[in-house]
């Protein structure tokens, strides 16, 4: 099997489309069709790193040929609700866990739209815990105490956290306004099918 179909594979299984894989990787939407279109396994290492970390799935998963389902499943805790707008308080569903990639560490519900059309209300995120992220991530950004689900910027008068829906203003954050902000996590990936 070479990288283009278990990559189709994998777009498949998560329910991901093209700009959505290009979004989260880093990876030009050209090079995506060209490695799908392409019946070759040669794949630049830095390339297959980040469909991997952007899929939420084993670096092995574009070499062996173990059936996707049994690698890519865990079940991680549903920890609440993350706003995809204003900041909101992160309510814990205590018991209730879902099936997600491994690298994952936790799931939240989104309640809002500020990240559509790439993230909807109701679709389930899948965070790995981390401390910050590369700028234009996706990321759990708590702010004084509440959730929320943005794009982080780093710059060089604080952090900017910005939707994808243009209705959202950006959000500044500055050392002077910033002792109650700090990354959770980042967004690895989002499901549809919950």
């Amino acid at each position: 099997m070479t990288v283009g179909e278990r990559l189709r594979e994998l777009l498949k299984l998560r329910g991901m489309r093209i700009s959505e894989l290009a979004r989260a990787s880093g990876v030009r939407q050209q090079t995506l069709y060209a490695i799908l279109n392409r019946n070759s396994s040669r794949v630049a290492p830095q390339t297959l790193r980040a469909l991997a970390e952007a899929l939420g799935v084993p670096l092995r998963c574009f070499f062996e040929e173990e059936p996707l389902l049994t690698m890519q499943t865990r079940r991680v805790p549903l920890l609440g609700d993350v706003a995809a707008g204003e900041p909101l308080l992160c309510e814990e569903h205590e018991g209730e866990f879902v099936d997600a990639a491994p690298g994952c560490d936790f799931a939240l519900r989104v309640a809002g739209d500020s990240m559509e059309p790439l993230i909807h209300r109701g679709e389930i995120v899948f965070v790995r815990r981390q401390d910050d992220v590369r700028d234009g991530q996706i990321a759990v950004v708590i702010v004084d105490g509440e959730a929320t689900l943005k794009r982080v910027y780093h710059l060089r008068t604080g952090v900017q956290l910005v939707s994808d829906n243009p209705a959202y203003a950006p959000m500044l954050f500055t050392p002077e306004n910033s002792d109650n902000i700090r990354i959770l996590g980042r967004a690895v990936s989002a499901s549809r099918e919950l």
